[in-house]
């Protein structure tokens, strides 16, 4: 998926099926969530990635789920724990909402028999915004993972490029991408291996090495 720089339109933005067109400070992104098929994703879970700034009345959970679709579309929207590796469920109906946080990504499950879903994703970047990476520290990070909300125009096309962007391997253990068609996950150490791309609209965990306290990172863009 190609990211495009609309030029001379400071805060504009322009949507095409199945891409991304951008100012350096907004988007409109159109983003495929799958619905559960075999051999496409097993449960219909999805990772979302939205921008910094959330678009107008979009701040926690429950505008999420209403904005795709409501509880007849969307079985729950996941926050991550990074507490105990844990989730967050919010299903629309049963607990309470939890707000949306710049820099975090989220999962979103369709329900069952939905077909894959369109949705378009409007907000703008902060290029002031300090995301912080939280290491390893009882009450705080279980194994310091943390859920990364990649910016649409990032200067890291990669998982390799984000690992040397954060602070190169001695600070990060690696960079996971989830997998939608078993649930499972695809690993960059930025040693082994061949790094993933990264994607407009798709959420990453940042895992950092055991050591690591705390990473204040503000990301390169376009």
């Amino acid at each position: 998926m190609k990211k495009s720089v609309v030029l001379g339109l400071a805060l504009a933005v322009l949507v095409a099926a199945g891409g991304l067109y951008a100012s350096n400070m907004a988007f409109k992104l159109n983003y495929t969530l799958r619905a559960q098929a075999p051999g496409l994703s097993l449960n219909g879970s999805n990772t979302v990635a939205l921008p910094f700034n959330q678009q107008t009345n979009l701040a926690t959970s429950g505008e999420l789920l209403t904005d795709i679709g409501g509880t007849a579309v969307v079985a729950r929207i996941t926050k991550f724990n990074p507490v105990n590796n844990g989730s967050i469920d919010y299903d629309g109906v049963a607990g309470s909402t939890f707000q949306l946080l710049p820099g975090e990504a989220y999962y979103v499950q369709l329900k069952s028999g939905q077909a894959n879903r369109s949705y378009i994703v409007v907000g703008s970047h902060d290029p002031s915004k300090v995301v912080e990476f939280k290491g390893q520290s009882p009450g705080i990070s279980a194994t310091g993972q943390n859920f990364y909300a990649w910016p649409y125009h990032s200067t890291s096309n990669d998982a390799g490029e984000l690992i040397t962007e954060l602070g190169g391997t001695a600070v990060i253990q690696r960079v996971t991408r989830f997998n939608v068609v078993n649930n499972g996950s695809i690993d960059y150490d930025g040693i082994a291996g061949t790094a993933f791309p990264l994607l407009p609209g798709e959420g990453y965990f940042v895992q950092l090495k055991t050591g690591i306290p705390t990473v204040q990172f503000i990301p390169s863009h376009f």
